[in-house]
């Protein structure tokens, strides 16, 4: 028994899994790679060379080869990088600033402004995300802040409903009705004692929005909605790569797999956190685990029942 109990505490508490260790390594190096990419690309991201039009991949002095107008890949990669997961955090950073304030303050107070901010989320989130990004961009106008300002707004609601909900059950906690007892403002109770109690809930989601973001932030600039040219992120060298697909694929296959490796490691590493943060997410048990022991505690009843 006492075996069983040490077991089951050292499975409590455990965030550094492989997973997590895994995709926590490849974040690090994105991140660090996006941060120095000035410094760690080999030419201008936009600097052109004619004659060195459509290099391939591994040759003398361009990694990942070159463009149709000479551009070199792997620096207009690393650039794009910088661009892309700062375009993500600016959007996470407009959800959180508009949502979570707007979800705390209908959860905090209820009533019909909540019913009404309610319905109008609900309605947005009714629309398919892109499209209503698609919308908001063709009514701002074409281009990077355009498209951050669209999908923070997509993002919002469903941040807002999170705050809310998570106020909503602290609200009536005992501590919540001390600071009342005490004569505290709303405002104090909101985002003094509540927010630190429920920011850890959020950093999970927020976390994974970053590399939602990051995506469909590639996704308007691949239609050419978000970044424009000549600047570089990983949707724009995705629209590059594909009218070069069959001359040079790696054009389309290196940001297509800098997207993919991205999405993935942040999705792994948020599930991490997600399982840190609630114990009953750290380890579900397989189905012939949940099986025995339903068998098992089966048998002690009827051997109860016959004593």
């Amino acid at each position: 028994m006492k075996a069983n109990v040490k077991k089951r505490k050292s499975n409590n508490g455990v965030f550094f899994t492989l997973p997590v260790i895994v995709s926590g390594v490849i974040l690090f190096l994105i991140l660090a790679s996006a941060l120095l990419a000035k410094v760690i690309a080999p030419y201008d991201p936009e600097a052109t060379d004619y004659s060195a039009s459509l290099t391939r991949a591994f040759s003398a002095g361009h990694l990942l080869g070159t463009d149709k107008i000479g551009r070199d890949l792997f620096s207009r990669l690393l650039c794009g990088a910088q661009t892309s997961i700062f375009n993500a955090i600016l959007i996470v950073a407009f959800e959180v600033i508009v949502g979570v304030p707007i979800g705390m303050v209908c959860g905090y107070f209820g009533g019909r402004l909540d019913d009404l901010v309610m319905r109008v989320w609900d309605v947005v989130c009714a629309i398919p995300s892109l499209l209503l990004a698609f919308v908001l961009v063709a009514a701002f106008g074409k281009g990077t802040y355009s498209g951050v300002i669209a999908l923070g707004i997509v993002y919002t609601p469903l941040t807002a409903k999170l705050a809310r909900s998570l106020i909503m059950t602290e609200k009536s906690a005992v501590y919540v009705e001390a600071c009342k007892s005490l004569g505290y403002s709303h405002a104090r109770i909101m985002f003094v004692h509540i927010l630190p109690n429920i920011v850890t809930t959020m950093i999970a989601q927020f976390t994974l929005d970053i590399g939602s973001a990051i995506t469909a932030m590639a996704t308007l600039s691949y239609l050419g909605l978000g970044v424009q040219a000549p600047k570089a992120d990983w949707g724009t060298l995705l629209k590059d790569g594909m009218s070069m697909l069959y001359l040079n694929p790696v054009l389309l296959i290196a940001p297509a797999l800098a997207i993919m490796i991205t999405a993935i490691a942040v999705n792994v590493f948020s599930d991490g956190i997600q399982a840190y943060i609630d114990p009953g997410q750290r380890k579900m048990p397989t189905f012939k685990k949940y099986r025995k022991k339903l068998l098992k505690s089966e048998t002690l009843k009827s051997a109860e029942g016959a004593a």
